[in-house]
């Protein structure tokens, strides 16, 4: 029994070699008794796949992803939509990451040298939201009591973005070692069972999901078998009531990884966010800043210019795109009324369900753009489209492996079942990425171990 993260985290370092493969399939996986299950093709799911694939199991690795916008969890990009006879898409989830652990940040350079990653140079720095006084990064102090940052803004040496949008730093990863892996996308996986023996999983799931449209997809039906170890990258999978929401049978009885899965229903605690997706005609103000931290606002915690991102389409007709990241006050408060499940089924995000929702957003974030470019009365016209996403799980508070140096997760050697995300290592695209690293080096020994 290999355990990463709860009482005793179990702590490993990324490997030099990453890869994962770009190939679709939709189809029946065949089994081994050597292959791997991966649910969840965010970041995590993508470097525990990177792990296999750089001690040769990539061709025996099938990675899940019930993304109905594509792979990459919340570092996704938002559907694309059209305005003014031109397509724009939005960074509606992360707005950028950060490298710090030396492994990580050398994938992020070969992500840089292939195109898929890219250094923002932005004017960043805090804004305060009742008289729009903007200070600078470089000038924010640092030193007293902790003061408000969002990922590491306000702090890190470099921020980094995927390009043209975010959702490229998945597919860098996807990149980088080929096509050995085989990739099953907008495919929900609804149950996972071990077999009476105690070798091997199967893989139930679902097609073409998506429930916020009201498609229910395709009927579950058993996607793969005889697999020697299954790996839950997406923490929905373990909560009642998601998109996501896993059953997982079979389980050994004795140690805790059947209490450690029914655990993560509940914690770590996810703090939930609602992103506002606004573009605004080319005539409107332009503040002085490319991101801020916003303080003194109920509503509102960040506010990015998305359109001054590297790498990001210019349009003819000088629409700029931003993007208002709301505080976790207002998304707890939001959420109490307006709940993700209701009598234990998911709440879609339907434009019923916002009516009352983005008018709030989009008028703080008018006046607070407007007082930042000098308007006292926090005038700011209306933008050309605006359209909101609740992240019921933008990040999780009280992780066990958060701020632990290296990758934390958590892997059953007898049972073959491991976890690994932002939700065991702490909030952030790094964080992701090492967990993922970690609990597929844990898993290559499972499979060593069958050969």
């Amino acid at each position: 029994f290999v355990r990463a993260g709860l009482s005793r985290p179990f702590l490993r370092r990324a490997s030099n070699r990453v890869g994962i493969s770009r190939s679709v399939h939709a189809g029946m996986a065949s089994g081994d008794e050597t292959r791997v299950a991966i649910v969840g093709g965010g970041v995590a799911g993508i470097a525990c796949a990177q792990s296999l694939v750089a001690n040769g199991f990539g061709n025996r690795v099938d990675i899940y992803d019930q993304g109905s916008r594509g792979p990459g969890g919340r570092t996704s990009s938002s559907r694309p939509v059209e305005v003014n006879g031109e397509t724009m898409a939005f960074d509606h989830g992360a707005q950028f990451f950060t490298a710090n652990d030396p492994k990580f940040k050398t994938v992020c350079e070969e992500l840089k040298a292939k195109g898929y990653v890219a250094r923002w140079d932005g004017v960043f720095g805090t804004l305060n939201a009742f008289d729009g006084v903007f200070i600078p990064k470089r000038r924010v102090e640092t030193s007293g009591p902790p003061r408000q940052d969002f990922f590491k803004l306000l702090t890190a040496d470099e921020v980094l973005v995927g390009v043209p949008t975010n959702q490229a730093i998945c597919e860098g990863l996807r990149a980088l070692a080929g096509d050995d892996v085989t990739a099953h996308w907008h495919t929900t996986v609804t149950g996972l069972d071990r077999d009476a023996s105690g070798n091997t999983w199967s893989v139930s799931g679902v097609n073409k999901r998506r429930l916020d449209e009201g498609q229910a997809g395709s009927k579950e039906k058993r996607l793969s078998g005889r697999n020697a170890a299954v790996v839950v990258c997406d923490v929905m999978a373990a909560r009642k009531g998601t998109p996501g929401t896993c059953a997982v049978t079979g389980l050994p009885e004795r140690g805790d990884t059947a209490n450690t899965w029914a655990a993560f229903a509940k914690v770590p605690e996810r703090v939930g966010l609602f992103s506002c997706m606004l573009a605004f005609d080319a005539s409107a103000p332009k503040p002085e800043f490319d991101a801020a931290v916003v303080t003194g606002s109920d509503v509102l915690g960040l506010l990015v210019r998305d359109s001054s991102k590297p790498g990001r389409a210019k349009r003819r007709d000088g629409l700029e795109r931003w993007v208002a990241v709301t505080t976790t006050k207002f998304a707890e408060e939001t959420i109490a009324s307006a709940p993700l499940t209701v009598d234990g089924t998911y709440n879609p995000q339907t434009a019923e369900y916002f009516a009352k929702i983005e008018p709030k957003i989009v008028d703080e974030a008018r006046r607070v753009l407007g007082v930042a470019c000098g308007d006292d009365d926090g005038e700011y016209p209306a933008p050309t489209h605006a359209k909101c996403q609740r992240w019921g799980a933008a990040y999780h508070s009280g992780a066990v492996g958060e701020g632990v140096p290296g990758g934390v997760c958590f892997f059953d050697m007898e049972a073959g079942f491991g976890m690994a995300g932002d939700f065991i290592q702490g909030p952030g695209v790094e964080a992701a990425w090492l967990s993922g690293e970690a609990v597929g080096r844990a898993t290559v020994r499972k499979l060593k171990a069958k050969l």
